[in-house]
């Protein structure tokens, strides 16, 4: 399962790569790019925060 897991990252990078070479501003792509990563990552963490809290009410803590 962790080669497959490798095999993603390269296939994702090697995207990453193609797509900068196609797109005529890549200033504008990677921040666009950027942009998403950041903001899954703050939902992804509200999310977290927010499953922790109840876990921890359920819980009786």
């Amino acid at each position: 399962m962790n080669s497959l897991k490798g095999l993603g990252v390269c296939a994702v990078l090697a995207g990453i790569a193609y797509a900068l070479s196609r797109v005529a501003n890549a200033d504008q792509l990677l921040l666009g790019v950027t942009i998403v990563i950041i903001t899954m990552s703050l939902i992804s963490y509200a999310a977290s925060i927010r499953r922790r809290r109840r876990d921890h009410r359920i819980a009786g803590e």
